[in-house]
């Protein structure tokens, strides 16, 4: 193509990529600040388009350093610019020498700058790309949601640029009620990450109507009372007298005997269960071999988590 082109008018205005509306960028939210609309990075794909001129609109990858090679102009460095201002500074360039009064569009094609990271009790933990500003509540949709084994609290970790890591706790229960509260769905930006802490559990295995695992929701207290009717009672053959509350504290493994049948009689106070407690309830027929009964329990149902109650 030859290196003088007359670039022609189009009455159209230079498109910038649509930004999601809502808070205005400066405002606080949880801590964190909005970020000023989408930056770009190294690794996205931008495409390029010069109205009037096909061969100089075309798709390009900012490469590692944030720049691109465009014809005519060559290499121009676009990380940190939003898709308005890289079209502002590429119409410029293209007006200065080659072109009379260039539009020129930038938009994002392919995003791979800005990841965040989301991990544990959410329906598919992983890295996702941000597409401009997001809260929290728009990340964790990314995600699919909460797993049914959510706990209680969310942490967003951040490294600051002069070393170290800001972090910022989040309130399960306030961010699903939200009322209005912006420190309950704060602003994501890139490289942060998200963790869902998992819900304590208790087990109950043995002579009940269904054993199982029942996770410990917004720091719900349990005792064996509950435990017992979250496992829908005990079976005719159980022997509730003989039970007995297994916990593990790092390494250390212990064993201790109640008397649920005092217990339900109220006879006994009701006991309290930790999180990840198991509370055995053996046969009637089988006291003499409670311990290896208990063993064999555990490691046959302490997998089996029942999440709806």
């Amino acid at each position: 193509m030859p290196m003088r082109m007359t670039c022609l008018w189009v009455g159209l205005a230079a498109l910038v990529w649509a930004q999601p509306r809502g808070d205005s960028p400066g405002e606080r939210g949880g801590g964190f600040a909005a970020s000023a609309g989408y930056r770009l990075g190294p690794g996205d794909v931008v495409d390029i388009r010069v109205f009037g001129v096909e061969e100089l609109s075309k798709p390009a990858a900012l490469g590692a350093d944030g720049s691109v090679a465009l014809p005519l102009v060559g290499v121009v460095e676009l990380a940190g610019m939003t898709t308005a201002q890289a079209a502002l500074r590429l119409q410029e360039l293209y007006g200065t020498n080659y072109l009379r009064e260039p539009q020129i569009a930038v938009m994002v094609k392919e995003y791979f700058s800005q990841p965040v990271s989301v991990l544990g009790a959410v329906t598919r933990p992983g890295i996702y790309q941000l597409r401009g500003p997001r809260r929290l509540s728009d990340v964790l949709a990314l995600a699919e949601g909460l797993a049914p084994e959510a706990g209680s609290e969310i942490t967003v970790s951040r490294s600051k640029q002069e070393g170290g890591e800001q972090t910022f706790t989040v309130p399960v229960r306030g961010l699903l009620s939200l009322n209005g509260q912006e420190e309950n769905n704060p602003w994501i930006q890139a490289h942060d990450t998200i963790r869902v802490a998992k819900a304590g559990i208790v087990y109950v295995i043995g002579e009940v109507g269904r054993a199982g695992g029942f996770p410990l929701k917004d720091q719900e207290q349990i005792t064996v009372l509950k435990a017992l009717s979250l496992a829908e009672g005990l079976r005719r053959t159980a022997s509730p007298q003989k039970s007995k509350i297994i916990r593990t504290a790092g390494e250390q493994k212990t064993e201790t005997l109640v008397n649920v049948r005092h217990i339900l009689e109220g006879r006994a106070p009701d006991t309290l269960l930790a999180p990840n407690d198991i509370l055995f309830v053996p046969h009637s027929q089988a006291k003499s071999a409670m311990g290896r009964a208990a063993e064999a329990a555990i490691q046959i149902t302490t997998g089996v988590i029942v999440w709806r109650r």
